[in-house]
């Protein structure tokens, strides 16, 4: 019987520059690319669609989605399953480490214990609000700066805006992939040209994976001999399966900077190797549809290397950008670590010394549970950080130093980005009025 040839249709998507909407550029149908000429908008006299549908169908043409209704059914199928796992997972851990500490062997701090340790330790959970603070504040800083760069233009207050929705939806969807995306929108419904709206979140998000693999790089040599001194019960007891999968993060985070940056340089020879390891891949039974994934990673690539090579053509803001990536990834770090003191965690050591021992454990641990594919790495992060610290806290204290952590760590960027975006709607809503 003749294998039926199935047929691919990709679509590019561009902003224009006056309307700020996306238009079709490219077509990729069964292994050719043709140019498609945009036209002048048409004034649209049907019933106007809901923002929050036309916001969706925007998403799905950014993320090159086709629309169809039996794709539709199985997606909501597949979504259903997964959601009813991920809360059935994470259910688990938490009733799992609740036991633990409320009920094991370990006496439990009373209560007039824990009020005295909060008198002594209160001033550490302002400073981990002022960690998340930085970690909101620089991520809009780096926006500002380089869309100032290519556009001579302040947009602060977008660019602030978009940093906060941007958290929100890296938050609520697996392995972080909404919030580039969404972002490109925002910036394009407000003012920054399609051009640089797309270059913005992109260069931003290269230059954060980059700075963090260096920290967690420098983090695993510093753990492996030993140069912080750290305490016996971390140095040599974290299991060498999670240095191997932090290993193995670094290499995974470092992918796609590394391949845009190759790209720039040697856009043949890339092309090339893609093409190798997409097919390897396709043997090996890990890749569907090699030319289908081959296109659409080479797109991603091809717009990345644009993206980087405009936001290098200004060294200072390029520059300024990447140091402010080192100061989120170690501000989203030190959230763990006041926690961790608000609940009267204590090393024999001094502060900074203490601060460099904790933030390095937890870039280790963070990079070891990359591969988890659900919102935050929910469930891996909170065992992880429960069975790291447990023995460090008095009974009764670890589960609700993880709750907090987890609360300011990743849950407060989904309950601060859902409330902005309702009151960010509102808002719009009336300046149009």
């Amino acid at each position: 019987m003749k294998k039926k040839k199935v047929s691919y249709v990709q679509q590019k998507i561009e902003f224009d520059k006056k309307t700020a909407e996306p238009y079709i550029t490219e077509k990729f149908e069964s292994g050719r690319v043709t140019t498609v000429v945009p036209s002048e908008p048409k004034e649209y006299t049907g019933k106007p669609l809901p923002d929050k549908q036309v916001k969706q169908l925007t998403m799905n043409k950014l993320l090159g989605f086709e629309t169809d209704r039996n794709i539709d059914k199985r997606q909501r199928l597949y979504k259903n399953v997964i959601s009813f796992a991920f809360i059935g997972f994470v259910l688990a851990v938490l009733v799992l480490t609740a036991y633990d500490d409320f009920f094991s062997s370990k006496s439990v701090i009373s209560f007039s214990q824990l009020l005295d340790t909060f008198r002594i330790t209160w001033f550490y959970l302002p400073c981990a609000l002022l960690a998340l603070g930085f970690n909101y504040f620089f991520k809009g800083f780096k926006l500002s700066i380089l869309c100032k760069a290519q556009t001579k233009k302040w947009h602060f207050k977008t660019c602030m805006e978009t940093g906060i929705l941007g958290h929100y939806y890296n938050s609520v969807t697996p392995l972080a992939v909404g919030g580039q995306p969404f972002e490109i929108y925002h910036l394009s419904k407000h003012g920054v040209t399609g051009g640089v709206a797309y270059s913005l979140p992109i260069a931003t998000y290269v230059l954060n994976q980059i700075a963090f693999v260096v920290i967690g790089v420098f983090s695993l040599v510093l753990y492996n001999y030993n140069l912080l001194d750290y305490d016996s019960h971390f140095y040599g007891h974290i299991p060498a399966l999670i240095t191997t999968l932090a290993t193995l993060g670094c290499i995974l985070c470092l992918f796609m900077p590394v391949a845009v940056v190759l790209f720039s340089i040697f856009p043949k020879a890339s092309a090339f190797l893609v093409k190798i390891a997409i097919k390897i891949g396709n043997k090996l039974k890990l890749v569907k549809n090699p030319e289908l994934t081959n296109f659409k990673t080479m797109r991603s690539v091809c717009k990345n290397a644009k993206s980087l090579k405009n936001i290098a053509k200004h060294p200072w803001a390029f520059i300024f950008t990447f140091i402010l990536s080192f100061g989120e990834t170690l501000a989203h770090a030190s959230i763990a670590y006041f926690t961790l003191k608000f609940f009267n965690f204590n090393w024999a050591a001094a502060h900074i010394y203490e601060w460099f021992q904790v933030v390095t454990i937890c870039i280790i641990i963070s990079l070891a549970i990359t591969f988890i594919p659900t919102p935050g790495n929910s469930g891996a992060a909170d065992f992880s950080f429960y069975s790291l610290f447990n023995t460090q806290l008095a009974g009764g204290l670890a589960f609700p130093a993880m709750m907090t952590w987890r609360i300011l760590n990743f849950y407060s960027y989904i309950i601060i980005g859902f409330v902005f975006s309702r009151f960010k709607k509102h808002s719009d809503a009336k300046r149009k009025k």
